[in-house]
């Protein structure tokens, strides 16, 4: 009979062949459901695959996650592993019962997403420093190129590490990304970001990018997904003291911005690729100088500011 590794070996394929996930999100699964397999060997050793997964066992793996302090996302995140894997197994006809179905998530706080405020986000835009030779200025031209592409698209790291300069359509300012769930859609691109990108390409001299890369190294080779996050980090240090100065900063400053300047909630939906307007929704935040300058331009008693209230009568 195969086993609950076998198992989970298989579950990890459908993601990667027919859900269409990214080996960076199946590998995320493989480390979630490793732990799960780790506490069964030590509690239920020796159990076939229907022994360790009954309803009973599964509780008790998401309590000892509790009691080992872990923070309630990374909770989350490997009960909602642990149900995507019950339902594989389900629908595969491996189990006649879903024993994590009714396992219940923790309570998770929703912090508001850091980003740049639009002062913050011009300075984003000077132009590139000149470099002390042609390496380093076509290094400052690229990671110009970088986070002017990442604050005027949305993009998540994940899809600018994997475009190719022909995804992007210079003439019409467009770049074709391929997303989650390896989901295609069409991102209008801002003028300085394509005008930033067209002085990178015509500036570089590495021999032959490496599988037609748009970002890559002096060597021609593609830039890793840590080496963007470095230059974002970098970038974002000349303009911000905030902590957090991941790429995923310029895609929440980039969805906020839209908001605060009137845009259609739908339309940042599609443009970020979300699957669920939900998802959307936590940049609807707005801070209280928007509310208040919104408030005075559309309400017709609140041109000027009030004056103070009355003493109420003793």
């Amino acid at each position: 009979m195969p086993t609950l590794h076998e198992h989970i070996a298989s579950f990890l394929d459908y993601l990667l062949k027919e859900k269409g996930y990214s080996a960076h999100t199946a590998d995320a699964y493989k480390r979630d459901l490793a732990q799960f397999e780790s506490f069964v060997a030590q509690t239920c050793p020796g159990a076939d695959f229907d022994g360790v997964m009954k309803k009973a066992v599964v509780r008790d793996f998401t309590y000892t996650l509790g009691r080992q302090g872990l923070k309630p996302r990374s909770v989350g995140r490997k009960v909602a592993a642990l149900k995507s894997f019950s339902k594989f197994c389900v629908k595969r006809g491996l189990l006649s019962v879903n024993p994590a179905k009714l396992l219940a998530n923790p309570k998770l706080d929703k912090p508001l997403p850091a980003f740049l405020t639009e002062t913050q986000a011009q300075l984003l835009g000077a132009a590139a420093a000149p470099g002390k030779n042609l390496r380093q200025e076509t290094e400052n031209l690229r990671n110009r190129g970088i986070v002017e592409l990442l604050y005027g698209t949305g993009l998540r790291l994940s899809e600018v590490y994997g475009l190719n300069a022909d995804t992007i359509d210079y003439k019409h300012a467009s770049v074709r990304v391929l997303g989650k769930g390896r989901k295609e859609r069409i991102v209008p691109v801002t003028e300085a970001a394509v005008r930033a990108i067209c002085d990178y390409l015509r500036n570089r001299t590495a021999p032959g990018a490496a599988q037609g890369a748009l970002f890559t190294n002096d060597k021609g080779k593609r830039l890793s997904r840590r080496q963007i996050e470095r230059v974002v980090s970098q970038e974002l240090s000349a303009v911000t003291q905030q902590r957090k100065r991941s790429p995923h900063v310029l895609r929440h400053s980039f969805a906020t911005h839209l908001l605060d300047r009137g845009a259609d909630i739908r339309a940042v939906k599609e443009l970020l690729g979300h699957s669920s307007l939900a998802t959307t929704q936590i940049y609807t935040h707005m801070s209280k100088e928007h509310l208040l300058k919104v408030y005075r331009q559309a309400h017709p008693r609140a041109e000027a500011p009030a004056p103070p209230l009355a003493q109420p009568p003793a």
